[in-house]
């Protein structure tokens, strides 16, 4: 079978990139066909043959393909600018041609040289309903496009504009939670929403395996407190301050590394089982500049799709030696707050919908570390320091990373988080305030013992263990411990 577009062109200039979303073939009759592996394959009949011109292949390729920036970028190194302009001379008013001149000039900063003006009607450069879009486009004469692309050449992650995230940007996140909350007392609240910081905070440091200390767990908690204040959260300088916040001080650092970092394990015979390659640092610097400039572009975009699109970026990128995944998930909750989901005393227990379910975050990340990890060249010495031997085939995969999967992820993890979590903690508060009443009733024993009385309960399904009851509550009779672990299985039936 003959191939097409983005098949075509990895082909014939024998490219190493990231497996194809959407893969496109001559075939005998139209059909479309989903494998295992969630990608689709297509076949068209001969009609739809461009023929051998690589740059036709991309019309193609923008036509029926889902966008991929890095393998434009790719080819785009293999043709000159004079070829772009006779190939935009054919069609001077076609929009794929003015498309395709613009995208040449961004992303490898070379200049094409037109044959006079462009004409006809400005063109998107990316089409709304397939991609989620500036609401303001820029207006570029030259190639008469309006450039509704959130980034530019630095940084620009895709979000295509599925079934998922057309029913996240409409769904009423709000509304959602104010429905969830409004039956619930303020007293009730008050001490639920002030344990949720302490619990978000364990749940992230034990996706890492941390341990925290008082301290440590007391410094989270205020900045996620802060989460959505910070002037400018994605600078150098904040996110360094941030780092040193949530790290031992002998871990701290003065700012993005200037060594290769990965993330991998050690096995038997101290062998190395490598799952992220962090960004090279030869352009490191220059992506995360641009990861700051999309934070500051993507202002609009629904605060689900622009935390995700910000957030696992971060992390492939890996800018410190340590705690980006803690940074991760805190810019999770600073984006989202900025967009009036959660903030203002409302921390959504993401990182514990995360840590429920290991394998599904695991498999988010991997996403993209897994075709990152089959194009990318690397070396380990004996000291396990690494050299990444194909800088610049890896380059588009930082800089133009398609983080649809992660966007859907962490929308189904809000989701839960918001619809199960939230109530569920503020449910075992009511029915704890019930237990305690009616113990109370029961016994007018101290506060204290009580509450540990409580918490032995709680621990033991509703029954006071022998051995706490002869160490710890001797002085109560029979008939009082059972109207007690009645009282409190009463308490808790739902």
């Amino acid at each position: 079978m003959k191939q097409l577009g983005y098949t075509w062109l990895i082909s014939h200039y024998k490219l190493k990139t990231r497996p194809l979303l959407h893969s496109s073939f001559i075939g005998t009759r139209q059909a479309i066909r989903e494998c295992a592996d969630g990608t689709l394959e297509e076949h068209y009949v001969s009609r739809y043959d461009p023929g051998d011109d690589p740059l036709d292949h991309i019309v193609f390729a923008l036509k029926y393909d889902a966008l991929d920036l890095d393998i434009i970028a790719k080819i785009f190194q293999k043709i000159s600018p004079e070829k772009v302009a006779e190939f935009v001379s054919r069609t001077p008013t076609g929009k794929f041609a003015k498309q395709i001149g613009f995208w040449f000039e961004m992303l490898t900063g070379q200049e094409v040289p037109l044959q006079g003006k462009l004409i006809g009607n400005y063109t998107p450069l990316l089409d709304p309903q397939r991609y989620v879009v500036a609401s303001e486009p820029v207006r570029n004469p030259r190639w008469r496009i309006l450039n509704n692309a959130i980034g530019d050449r630095r940084f620009m992650p895709i979000i295509r504009r599925t079934k998922a995230i057309r029913s996240i940007e409409e769904t009423d996140w709000e509304g959602l939670i104010s429905e969830t909350i409004s039956p619930f007392s303020d007293a009730v609240l008050n001490r639920a929403l002030s344990y949720l910081y302490f619990k978000e905070t364990k749940s992230s440091f034990a996706i890492e395996r941390e341990a925290l200390g008082t301290n440590r767990t007391e410094k989270f908690v205020t900045l996620l407190h802060r989460a959505g204040t910070e002037n400018k959260p994605l600078s150098e300088g904040s996110l360094t301050e941030l780092q040193n916040d949530i790290m031992d001080e002998r871990y701290q650092e003065s700012g993005y590394r200037t060594i290769q970092n990965y993330v991998g394990e050690t096995t038997v015979n101290f062998r190395e089982i490598i799952h992220l390659i962090g960004s090279p640092p030869g352009f490191l610097r220059d992506i995360m500049e641009g990861l700051e400039g999309y934070f500051t572009a993507s202002a609009e975009v629904h605060p689900i799709l622009r935390a995700a699109a910000i957030s696992f970026p971060f992390v492939f990128i890996h800018p410190f030696e340590d705690g980006n995944g803690r940074i991760h998930r805190y810019i999770i909750h600073d984006v989202m707050a900025r967009g009036g989901i959660g903030g203002k005393g409302l921390v959504i227990p993401v990182s514990a919908e995360i840590l429920a379910d290991m394998r599904a975050y695991d498999a988010c990340l991997e996403q993209f570390s897994k075709p990152l990890l089959s194009v990318a060249e690397y070396d380990l010495n004996t000291k396990s320091e690494m050299t990444v031997e194909n800088p610049a085939m890896i380059e588009g995969l930082y800089r133009y990373p398609d983080v649809t999967q992660q966007v859907e992820y962490l929308a189904k993890m809000i989701e839960l988080a918001i619809q199960e979590s939230l109530p569920n903690e503020f449910r075992f508060l009511e029915n704890l305030d019930q237990a305690r009443q009616t113990i109370r009733e029961i016994v007018d024993m101290p506060d204290r013992k009580r509450e540990s009385l409580l918490m032995r309960l709680h621990r033991n399904k509703g029954r006071l263990a022998s051995k706490r009851r002869e160490s710890e509550f001797k002085e109560l009779t029979d008939e009082e411990i059972q109207k007690i672990e009645q009282a409190f299985q009463e308490a808790f039936e739902d």
